[in-house]
This record gives C-alpha cells, sequence and structure tokens, in this order.
C-alpha cells in the first residue's frame, strides 16, 4: 500500500499563502461592490446549554453576526475584531433561541469563525464553514443504549434547500421516507432525531447529497450527558490528523460513502517512534465502517495520515477521563493555521497539536490572539509532532515555515472537547 501514499500525495499537492498581521480596515472602497465572506455556524441556545463564536480575522475590520432558525433572521450583532484580529461572541447577543444557525458577515477574505457548545456538563466545539459541500459524510453517530444522535441541517440562503440521505447502519441500509428529498426552507435549521428514526443503532452513517439549493449539515452526539458536535464533509482519498496525549480510550473511525471496497493504509508518527509506515492496512467493504484502537500508540502525542483507493472519512473519536470529543481529520496541509475559540478554559487546560508534514526541519511560532499576544516557536524535524499549551484567548494562529498540520484540544471538569484548525489555502 506504501506506492498508494505517493500517489495521493502528488495528486494533492497545494501552495498556501501566509496572513498579513491584523491591521486597520482600508477605507475607500465600495462594499457594495461584492458581497462580504460568510461562515455558516450551528448554534444551541438553551436554559442549560449555550454557544459562543470566535471570529479570526487578518484586520481589525467590522462584520455582523445573524441568527435564523424558522424562516426570518431572529436577530443579529454587529462587531469589530479589534487590535487582535479576534473577537468571541455570545450567540444570544445576536438573537439565537433554540436549535439555530448563524451567519457571520466576516471583515476580511482571510477570516475562520468556529463556535464553542458549554453549559452544566457540556464541552464541545467545531468550526464555521464558508460554502456547503454538495455532498458530504458523517460517521460516528450511535443510538444505542445511553446515546442520542442528532442530525442539524442549517439554510441560510434565500431559497430552499433539498438534501438525500443515505443512512447506513449496523443493520444496513435504512429506508424511511424521512431520508428522502428533506426540504429545509430558506433561514431554516432543522433537526433530524436519529433516536426517533432508527432507534437502537450502534453505529451510524450518513452521506448527504444535496440536490437544490444548499445546506451545511453538523452531527452532534450524546453519551451519557456528554456531547460532542462535528461537521459532514466530503469524502478524499488522503488525511492527516493530529492526535492529542491523554490516557483513555481513542479510536480513530474510518468509513466510506461507496459503494465498493477500496484499500486503505495508515502511517503513524510519534516523536519516540517516528514515522511507523502501514501501521495498520486493510479493506473497507462498500459502505463499510471500520474502528481502530489507538490508545496503545497515543499515550504521548501523535499523528496518522490515511490513504487510501477511494474516498473515506477518518474521524477521531475520544472517551475519556477527559470528556467525550470527536472530529473529522483535515485533507489538507498549509504553513498557515487559524484556530477560532481555542483556549484554555477558565480552571481547565487546552492545548494545540501540530504535525510537520513535509521532508524537512521547520521552525513553527505559535500565537494566541488576545489584548496581549503570547507568541511560542517550536523546531520540528520532519514528521515529528509537537503539543503545546494553550491560555485563554480569543483564538490562535499558527504559523510555519513548511507545511503542518494543526489541531487543538480543551478540558474542563471531566468535559473535553477537540477540533481541527483551518488551513489558509492560496485560492
Amino acid at each position: 500500500m506504501k506506492w498508494v501514499a505517493a500517489v495521493v500525495m502528488l495528486a494533492l499537492a497545494a501552495t498556501a499563502f501566509l496572513l498579513p498581521e491584523p491591521n486597520q480596515a482600508q477605507h475607500g472602497e465600495n462594499p457594495a461592490t461584492e458581497p462580504p465572506p460568510v461562515a455558516i455556524c450551528p448554534i444551541v441556545a438553551t436554559a442549560n446549554r449555550a454557544t459562543s463564536v470566535s471570529v479570526l480575522s487578518s484586520v481589525n475590520g467590522e462584520g455582523r453576526l445573524s441568527t435564523f432558525s424558522t424562516g426570518e433572521e431572529s436577530g443579529a450583532l454587529e462587531f469589530r475584531t479589534g487590535d487582535s484580529g479576534a473577537i468571541t461572541i455570545q450567540a444570544t447577543d445576536a438573537g439565537a433561541a433554540g436549535i439555530s444557525g448563524g451567519l457571520i458577515e466576516m471583515p476580511s477574505d482571510i477570516t475562520a469563525a468556529a463556535v464553542a457548545l458549554t453549559g452544566q456538563g457540556v464541552m464541545a466545539a467545531e468550526s464555521c464553514v464558508d460554502i456547503p459541500a454538495g455532498e458530504a459524510f458523517l460517521a460516528g453517530g450511535s443510538t444505542a443504549s445511553g446515546a442520542m444522535f442528532e442530525v442539524q441541517l442549517m439554510n441560510p440562503y434565500a431559497g430552499e434547500a433539498v438534501l438525500d440521505f443515505t443512512v447506513t447502519t449496523d443493520a444496513g441500509i435504512e429506508s424511511d421516507d424521512r431520508f428522502d428529498s428533506v426540504v429545509v426552507p430558506a433561514l431554516s435549521s432543522y433537526t433530524l432525531d436519529m433516536n426517533q428514526i432508527i432507534p437502537g443503532r450502534q453505529e451510524i452513517s450518513v452521506n448527504i447529497e444535496v440536490t437544490s439549493g444548499s445546506a451545511l449539515v453538523v452531527g452532534r452526539q450524546t453519551l451519557n450527558g456528554r456531547v460532542a458536535m462535528w461537521r459532514a464533509v466530503p469524502a478524499a482519498q488522503e488525511w492527516w490528523l493530529p492526535i492529542p496525549a491523554g490516557e483513555g480510550p481513542k479510536e480513530l473511525l474510518l468509513a466510506t460513502p461507496t459503494n465498493s471496497e477500496i484499500e486503505y493504509q495508515i502511517d503513524h508518527f510519534s516523536n519516540t517512534g517516528g514515522l511507523l509506515e502501514s501501521y495498520a492496512s486493510g479493506v473497507l467493504p462498500p459502505r463499510g465502517v471500520l474502528r481502530l484502537a489507538l490508545s496503545d500508540v497515543t499515550l504521548e502525542t501523535a499523528a496518522v495520515r490515511v490513504v487510501a483507493t477511494g474516498p473515506l472519512v477518518p474521524t477521531l473519536w475520544i472517551d475519556s477521563p477527559t470528556g467525550l470529543a470527536l472530529t473529522t481529520a483535515s485533507p489538507l496541509d498549509a504553513p498557515l493555521w487559524l484556530l477560532p475559540g481555542a483556549q484554555a478554559p477558565a480552571g481547565g487546560t487546552g492545548t494545540v497539536v501540530i504535525l510537520n508534514t513535509g521532508l524537512e526541519e521547520i521552525s513553527v511560532d505559535v500565537r494566541s490572539l488576545q489584548e496581549t499576544a503570547l507568541t511560542r516557536s517550536v523546531v520540528l524535524p520532519a514528521g515529528a509532532v509537537a503539543e503545546v499549551d494553550l491560555v485563554a484567548a480569543d483564538g490562535y494562529r499558527i504559523e510555519a515555515s513548511g507545511p503542518v498540520v494543526a489541531l487543538w484540544s480543551s478540558s474542563l471538569a471531566g468535559q473535553g472537547s477537540v477540533a481541527m484548525g483551518i488551513p489558509v489555502q492560496d485560492g
């Protein structure tokens, strides 16, 4: 399978550019000549759960957060990112109520956003997206005993969106009219309660095809009161995934939406063992799902690369003393990463895990975005992984002299979250 990695690496090579330091917004241009860049975010605002929205930008500029749920805007808030280029906003200040969506009009093209869900016994985080994919895949859900799985659909646009779901479980492909031609009206958020539709399923994967309009799809998994949140993403043939240190069960979930079997190979990176090529390999059956236990190799900071002969999605599942957390891997590496919302919560801990995906030693600057910025620099040999402690901030910027992948995690009082950063690519 080593040939798979070489072929995919050549096919997916990309060039990235550096993010300038935050500066004052430029005047003199007519903002009406071109629509502002946007991001779409999932929001939960209930009696015991709240969502904060973090925005990172390359400028000290103005933006707008609006919320929507039932066919109209429920509220809005204008903001300025400030001298640090970063700000965190409470979604309720923009009129959020219940399960809804958020639309952020960004202050510049080079901007990223993420949400953090908190509450009693709850901590989860996920990045927002600018343009939802026409086809996306969500794996890792469960409606078995003690588990609840919700799929949220958000349409922030003026026209309705129509989606077709192909749902695969341990019982096979599910047949239910509620998965066919699902309509999400304009400016609306709609939630599918999988426990009502397909209860008692241990493993659920959802392939979403948008047949009309556009919509963002997010999964929320509750397990014995703990919550994890992650986005549906397009399947691909190569993925990178940094893994934070720590004890407790960790699993790499591999799943494919295709109707044919695919071969896969997993390479493992660590600072003690170096690169272990083909740590695991095998064949995924059509629409197959496989869970690989990682606890024996990931007590230390580590990373994996997954390559395959067909499209799949790897998901990191952490169920440990620091909480339940899920995130998908990244199909991209880049010299620059934005981590909106990344921080160590008050009384808790946080780290960012960085993998050098290149063939040469590089230097990496880890910069907190806050009133008084803190920059820490590390040197990473080829294939090395670093884990840097986070402080309280509105987010982080990772700038390296070569390609890297960055993931962040936080934990507090037995709850945890993990989220992939956002690579900045030369579009």
